[in-house]
């Protein structure tokens, strides 16, 4: 591990901001289309969608609801998933995500995103936060290809070459412990498990180090840094 940390990488999804609000938004412009559609209350719809997904998990929550319904067409699930694909999120960051990049760019320390999942979904996420303007660089790991998705170390490369600094130089903060920390920890960059929501702390968790929220990114990580 390097002295001297130069770089700090950030997932987004349940780091920068709460993704539950993605989805709650994404189901309201579903519940707007349903409801323009065939003619039913898009507040009943909105709930029937939560209730589905708090039961039984994402994966088949628009086909629960039509076979539920009646309403059941192949088509019109994926009418349902492009709505909630192409919406403009109404979603936030974090108020400690903006105070940890603020403080972090104040230091001179440079700032990037790494984010798996559909890329022009993921670009309507970063449109709506408003943090384009706050970081550096935004590696969208599906513009290489979804066999790159994490945990390929393929991302953590190309951030730091951009960067033109090595690998060891950088700490990459994530929350899911599946996925977020074996690529940085296979080129020998510092992981930082952020411990919230469901993503507790595990024995099987890989990261470095583990914080419960943003906020001690500086003192702790940067500041205090144990190796440097």
């Amino acid at each position: 591990m390097s002295d001297t940390i130069k770089a700090v990488l950030f997932d987004l999804d349940d780091t920068l901001y709460e993704e539950m609000t993605f989805v709650r938004s994404g189901f309201h412009a579903v519940s707007r289309h349903m409801s323009d559609k065939f003619n039913i209350n898009k507040a009943e719809v909105h709930l029937s969608l939560m209730d589905i997904l708090s039961k039984q998990g994402r994966g088949r929550v628009f086909d629960e609801f039509l076979d539920h319904s009646g309403l059941y067409s192949s088509q019109t699930v994926d009418e349902m998933v492009e709505v909630y694909r192409s919406h403009k999120p109404d979603i936030r960051l974090n108020p400690e995500a903006i105070s940890t990049l603020k403080g972090l760019r104040t230091m001179g320390i440079k700032l990037g995103i790494i984010t798996d999942g559909l890329c022009s979904v993921q670009k309507n996420k970063v449109r709506a936060l408003g943090i384009k303007e706050l970081v550096d660089i935004i590696i969208y790991t599906d513009e290489i290809g979804k066999d790159y998705w994490k945990p390929n170390r393929i991302a953590f490369l190309l951030a730091s070459k951009s960067f033109s600094i090595e690998p060891c130089e950088a700490t990459y903060i994530g929350n899911d412990p599946a996925k977020d920390f074996a690529g940085p920890n296979s080129v020998g960059m510092q992981s930082v498990h952020l411990c919230k929501n469901k993503h507790c702390m595990e024995e099987s968790c890989q990261a470095s180090i583990h914080i419960a929220s943003l906020d001690e990114v500086i003192p702790n990580i940067i500041i205090k840094n144990p190796n440097r």
